[in-house]
C-alpha cells in the first residue's frame, strides 16, 4: 500500500511540474489584441473625428502575419479580424499598421498613388488619403495588448480669413487661387513613407465660402519641397489680393497642420501670427514664415 501512495505522490508531482512548465515555458500561442489610437486621442481619426464603424487598419506582425484586415465594429479604436498569435510568451515581434486599409491579406499592400486635388477635398473623401501610420518594435507575447499610436503622415493646410480696417469684408471674397504645389503622390504602407511626386505643380482653384475669422475646410497635402507658394484672390468687386505662403526650409513637412490666418486690407493680404494645436504644432510668424 506505502508503495502506491508513493506511486500517486510522485504522479501528483510530476503532473503539476507538467502544468508549471505549460504555463511558462512551452510553445503555447498567446493571441494579440489591437487597440489603436490617433495622437493623444482614443478616438480622433483622419478628420478629427472619432472612428466611423467599419473603419479598417492592415496589420504586419513580423513574417507571421502580413496585412491582415482588423476593424472597429463599434468605432471606439478597440480593433478585430481573424486572432493574430504570437508563438508563445517568449516570442517577441515588431508589429506595423496602417490606415486606410488597402490590398489583400497575406500579401505586403503595394504602394498606393492618388491625388489630392481640389475636387477630392471634401469631408467625404479625405479619409481616403489622409494616410496614418504606427509602428510598435520588440512587442512580447508575455504583453500581447498591442496599441498602435497611429500618426498624420500627410500635411494639412487651413486658411483662415478676416477683415481688415477700411471697410473690407472677406464675405465678398468669389475666388481664391493656389500655386506653387504638387498635387500627385504616393504612399506606402509598408514604411509609411508620404511623398509628392516630381512633378509640375498644379493650381488649385475654388469658390470659398469665406466667414470671418473662421476656417475653410482644410486641404490634405502630400509632403513636399515647395519653392514659391502664392495666393491670389478675388472679391465681388473684382478687385485682386494677392500673398505668398512660406514654409520653414520651404518643406511641407509630414504630419504638420499649417494655418494662414490672413488679414484682408484695402491694398494687400497680411498672413498673421498663428499657434498650431492640432496635429504637430507650429507657428506662423507675421509674414508666413513656419517657425
Amino acid at each position: 500500500m506505502k508503495k502506491y501512495i508513493l506511486l500517486a505522490a510522485a504522479t501528483f508531482a510530476l503532473a503539476a511540474c507538467s502544468n508549471d512548465d505549460v504555463d511558462n515555458y512551452a510553445d503555447v500561442p498567446v493571441e494579440a489584441r489591437i487597440t489603436a489610437t490617433i495622437g493623444q486621442s482614443a478616438v480622433s481619426r483622419a478628420r478629427e473625428e472619432k472612428w466611423d464603424e467599419g473603419d479598417a487598419i492592415g496589420i504586419t506582425m513580423g513574417n507571421l502575419y502580413i496585412n491582415r484586415k482588423y476593424t472597429t465594429e463599434a468605432a471606439d479604436g478597440v480593433f478585430s479580424g481573424v486572432p493574430m498569435y504570437f508563438r508563445n510568451k517568449q516570442d517577441r515581434l515588431n508589429i506595423s499598421a496602417y490606415y486606410p486599409y488597402s490590398g489583400a491579406e497575406g500579401s505586403a499592400p503595394a504602394i498606393v498613388e492618388t491625388s489630392t486635388g481640389i475636387d477630392r477635398q471634401t469631408a467625404d473623401e479625405q479619409p481616403d488619403f489622409d494616410f496614418l501610420y504606427a509602428s510598435v518594435d520588440n512587442v512580447s507575447g508575455a504583453a500581447p495588448d498591442v496599441n498602435f499610436t497611429f500618426k498624420h503622415q500627410m500635411s494639412k493646410l487651413t486658411l483662415i480669413f478676416k477683415d481688415g480696417n477700411g471697410g473690407t469684408d472677406v464675405s465678398k471674397i468669389t475666388s481664391c487661387r493656389i500655386d506653387g504645389l504638387v498635387l500627385e503622390g504616393t504612399f506606402n504602407p509598408v514604411t509609411g513613407e508620404c511623398a509628392a511626386k516630381n512633378t509640375q505643380a498644379t493650381p488649385v482653384e475654388f469658390e470659398p465660402a469665406v466667414v470671418h475669422n473662421v476656417g475653410l475646410p482644410p486641404f490634405i497635402l502630400f509632403p513636399q519641397a515647395v519653392d514659391k507658394v502664392t495666393m491670389k484672390i478675388t472679391d465681388s468687386e473684382e478687385q485682386e489680393y494677392s500673398c505668398e505662403l512660406k514654409f520653414t526650409n520651404n518643406r511641407l513637412e509630414s504630419g504638420n497642420h499649417y494655418i494662414y490666418t490672413i488679414v484682408v486690407k484695402k491694398t494687400a493680404l497680411n498672413v498673421e501670427h498663428y499657434t498650431i494645436t492640432d496635429w504637430t504644432e507650429t507657428r506662423l510668424s507675421s509674414d508666413g514664415q513656419s517657425e
